[in-house]
């Protein structure tokens, strides 16, 4: 689990209607999209650290898994377009506040196996720097 802050700024720009698709929040809560893709996250902090004594700046490390579904069976190419369309642009965001750092994402992974399933995953892991 990540910050609040890191969850709430991100979810924030996950949810701009910028994005090629809607965001759901899916941990600790029920959803069931009607729509044909959607996307969600998963939160993970894999650092925190005291970078100074003195003025106590904490520095967390971590890693935001967005995750987009589609319904099973229709192929890969939609989904992997709007996966692709809205990485560019949350790449591009910019915390004003400054304590958040979007570093990189890695290339598309399958989250779920295909048609046997209900919906069909792939996933993208972005790396953060949080400062607080």
């Amino acid at each position: 689990m990540s910050s609040k802050y890191v969850r709430d700024i991100v979810e924030g720009w996950l949810e701009d209607v910028a994005m090629a698709v809607p965001y759901y929040k899916t941990v600790n809560e029920e959803q069931n999209p009607a729509d044909t893709i959607w996307c969600s996250a998963d939160f993970s902090s894999s650092s925190r650290n005291i970078l100074t004594f003195c003025e106590g700046v904490v520095s967390e490390e971590g890693e935001i898994e967005v995750i987009y579904m589609g319904r099973a069976g229709i192929g890969v190419d939609d989904i992997i377009t709007a996966l692709e369309a809205d990485m560019l642009t949350l790449m591009a965001r910019r915390d004003v506040a400054g304590k958040l750092i979007l570093i990189q994402r890695s290339a598309p992974f399958e989250f779920t196996g295909g048609s046997a399933d209900r919906w069909y995953g792939l996933s993208v892991y972005v790396d953060y720097q949080f400062y607080e």
